[in-house]
C-alpha cells in the first residue's frame, strides 16, 4: 500500500513542535506531494518574466509532512530511498519559465536533460526550530544533486518520530547551485523508509550507488569541508579499524572533495567515497545503537 501526503500539509520550518501529518510503519512507501520553491505563489507561463518582487520570503522552500515513523528516536538512523520523483511540465530559474517535454528542459535555444533532485529533506532537530531554507545536520536545503532516483539518504533521527518532510524538487541542477536555484518545480516524490538502529556519523549521508556522499554545512564552506572530512575520517576509522592518519591517507588517494550548494544561509560541502574502500556494508555500520 502507497500512502501520501499531500502537498497542502507543508511547514516552512523543522521543528519537533510540528503536529505530525502522517504516521507510518518502517517499510512504508509514502508519496510526498511537492510545491516548487516559491510555495506556487507565481504563476508559471512560458515566455512570460515572473514578479518575483512579489513572493513572500517567508513561505519560500515548503517542505510538505511532517510524517512521524514510529519506533523512531534519538540515536538511531532515517533511510530514506527514492524510488521515483515525477516533476511538473514547467518550472523556473530566476524569472524564466521553461517547459518540460519527454524528459528534456527546453531553454529555447537548447535542451538539456532532466535530472531530478530533492533539495529540501530532513527531519526535527533535537531542540528549537530550523527555517526549511537553511541546511545542518538534520537535513534542511542541503540541494545535493546526488539527492535522486535510486539514491538512499540516511538522516540521522535526533527527536522522537524523526518527523520527516520533503519538498524544493529541481528539475535539474549542477552541483555548486551557482545562480541560486536550480530548475524550480513541483513535484511528486515516492520514498520507502527503512529504520537503522545506530548511526556511524553525526551527518547527512548518501548511498549514490558505487559512491557514498558524506554532506556538511555550516557558515563558511572552509568550516563544511572541515567537517565533511572529518565525519568520513571517523567513518573509515569504524568501517576498516584503523587510526584517523590511515583514514586521512586513503581518503587522499581515492575520494573527492566537492560543493553540493553554496549560495544557502549556511553553505554544503561533500566528501565522496567509493565504496569499494569500506570493506562492509553502510548497514553492517548502523546496526549498533
Amino acid at each position: 500500500m502507497v500512502l501520501r501526503v499531500s502537498s497542502d500539509f507543508r511547514v516552512y520550518s523543522f521543528s519537533k513542535r510540528h503536529k505530525p501529518v502522517l504516521r507510518v510503519r518502517p517499510g512504508s512507501v509514502v508519496v510526498f506531494e511537492t510545491r516548487d520553491a516559491f510555495d506556487r505563489q507565481l504563476s508559471l507561463e512560458v515566455g512570460k518574466p515572473l514578479d518575483v518582487e512579489k513572493v513572500d520570503r517567508s513561505r519560500c522552500n515548503p517542505a510538505t509532512g511532517p510524517v512521524w515513523v514510529e519506533g523512531a528516536k534519538p540515536g538511531q538512523t532515517l533511510e530514506v530511498e527514492v524510488l521515483d520523483i515525477r516533476v511538473d511540465d514547467k518550472g523556473f530559474i530566476g524569472r524564466r519559465v521553461f517547459r518540460i517535454v519527454d524528459g528534456e528542459v527546453d531553454l529555447g535555444f537548447m535542451k538539456i536533460p532532466v535530472r531530478p533532485m530533492i533539495g529540501v529533506i530532513g527531519v526535527a532537530p533535537a531542540e528549537g526550530e530550523i527555517r526549511s531554507r537553511v541546511p545542518g545536520d538534520h537535513g534542511g536545503n542541503l540541494d545535493e544533486p546526488g539527492v535522486t532516483v535510486g539514491s538512499r539518504v540516511f538522516l540521522p533521527v535526533w527527536a522522537e518520530g524523526a518527523l520527516l518532510g520533503m519538498g524544493d524538487v529541481h528539475a535539474t541542477q549542477g552541483d555548486g547551485e551557482v545562480s541560486g536555484q536550480g530548475l524550480e518545480v513541483s513535484a511528486e516524490v515516492e520514498v520507502r523508509l527503512k529504520l537503522h538502529p545506530g548511526r556511524v556519523v553525526d551527518k547527512v549521508l548518501v548511498d549514490a550507488g558505487s559512491e557514498l556522499i558524506i554532506l556538511a554545512s555550516s557558515e563558511t564552506i572552509e568550516t563544511a569541508v572541515k567537517e565533511a572530512v572529518e565525519a568520513a575520517q571517523t567513518l573509515l576509522t569504524k568501517a576498516l579499524g584503523v587510526d584517523r592518519e590511515t583514514a586521512l591517507m586513503l581518503l587522499s588517494l581515492t575520494s573527492n572533495l566537492g560543493i553540493s550548494q553554496i549560495v544557502n544561509p549556511r553553505e554544503t560541502a561533500k566528501f565522496t567515497i567509493p565504496k569499494s574502500i569500506l570493506g562492509i556494508r553502510l548497514e553492517e555500520l548502523l546496526k549498533t545503537p
